[in-house]
């Protein structure tokens, strides 16, 4: 059993997207650690001065180092605990690994974002219970909503900023309901998203689908009714003490993923390559920037029949690379493989996309890489 010493500190919140995300991944690799709840007081005098950021989750290292950024918890702890890894290295299911990544840390905000602030009227009080607690877990209740309705205004107000508005929320709601059914037959064949072992993919997935939509009342019978395996998974994904399991053999991507890779690349690959188109922009019109601003303008999106104008946000572009750097590093070999599931889900042009002003993270911030 560790000692206090050797335990790794997640601080974050229940209702938080991305803490959703880290947390089974510890619970998976068997990780010794403990939730710290994220106050304000906790911002103001551990997150906000040892990440230069207002974001969670932050892990703390039993040596005192602070890691900012879900997908670099998740590499860093990966080099430290090389037991179980979660992210394939075969060519195939490592690109849709950090596809699915993509999709669910990116996309996957438009639903998360919708039924949690759209449906408030079926769970107000209990959201801003939840919203509260940044006051802390001893207040009282009616203590924390008058709390939580001053801390949540930011985020209801932001829903808008992302592409969530009156004209898009059909189209969220019906894409949703059909990815849902779409999960739900691939976990009628497989416990996971690529065999018997959770993936760097059903970690992000998990993320909006259970601190959003499952946690959350309101929208929770919407995964009930379309979803019950997605129900199971998401139990298995929260457990402790899992069989490692193993990823498919032979580079297996199931065809029963190939509707959820289409979706990526029909809606939301075109949004991201015109982030990038407009970042480099960006970077032609303010030369004297060290820093790459959080929000850079608007600019139009589709989602099924509708379209509708969002802000742009670069860190986008940073995960976009990811599954770009790997698709770039395959041998002839092993990109006539790839090229051929690319073909089957329309992803083959899409991963010719040559970033035209890469990006890096430096001190939680985004930069222009050299």
């Amino acid at each position: 059993m560790a000692g206090a010493a050797d335990v790794y500190k997640l601080y974050g919140m229940d209702h938080s997207y991305y803490t959703g995300k880290v947390r089974p991944y510890l619970r998976f690799k068997g990780i010794p650690h403990r939730e710290v709840l994220s106050t304000l007081l906790v911002y103001q005098r551990f997150i906000q001065p040892r990440t230069g950021v207002r974001f969670i989750p932050v892990l703390q290292t039993p040596e005192d180092e602070v890691v900012q950024d879900t997908t670099e918890i998740i590499e860093f702890l990966e080099a430290r605990f090389t037991d179980r890894p979660v992210i394939p290295q075969t060519p195939r299911q490592k690109l849709v690994t950090l596809l699915l990544e993509l999709y669910a840390d990116e996309w996957f905000l438009l639903p998360a974002m919708h039924f949690r602030w759209n449906y408030l009227d079926r769970h107000e009080a209990w959201l801003m219970e939840e919203f509260g607690r940044v006051g802390g877990d001893f207040l009282p209740a009616f203590v924390r909503r008058q709390i939580g309705r001053r801390v949540s205004g930011y985020f209801r107000g932001s829903i808008p900023n992302l592409g969530v508005t009156p004209r898009t929320a059909p189209a969220i709601e019906a894409w949703f309901r059909q990815f849902l059914s779409a999960l739900d037959t691939h976990l009628g064949e497989h416990p996971f998203l690529l065999g018997t072992r959770p993936s760097l993919a059903d970690f992000a997935m998990a993320g909006p689908l259970y601190a959003h939509v499952w946690r959350d009342p309101g929208s929770r019978p919407v995964i009930e009714a379309q979803g019950p395996r997605t129900v199971e998974w998401l139990h298995r994904m929260n457990e402790s003490g899992q069989d490692a399991g193993t990823f498919l053999p032979g580079d297996a991507v199931p065809e029963t993923l190939f509707p959820i890779l289409a979706h990526l690349f029909a809606e939301q690959w075109p949004l991201l390559q015109d982030t990038s188109t407009r970042l480099a922009a960006w970077r032609g019109e303010h030369p004297e920037k060290t820093r790459i601003s959080r929000v850079i303008g608007e600019h139009t999106f589709r989602i099924g029949d509708v379209e509708e104008r969002r802000l742009v946000f670069p860190y986008a572009q940073w995960m976009m690379q990811r599954p770009l750097d790997h698709y770039a590093s395959l041998d002839v070999d092993e990109k006539a493989s790839v090229d051929a599931l690319l073909k089957k889900v329309g992803g083959l042009e899409a991963m010719q996309w040559q970033v035209p002003a890469r990006v890096r993270r430096e001190k939680n911030r985004l930069v222009f890489a050299s």
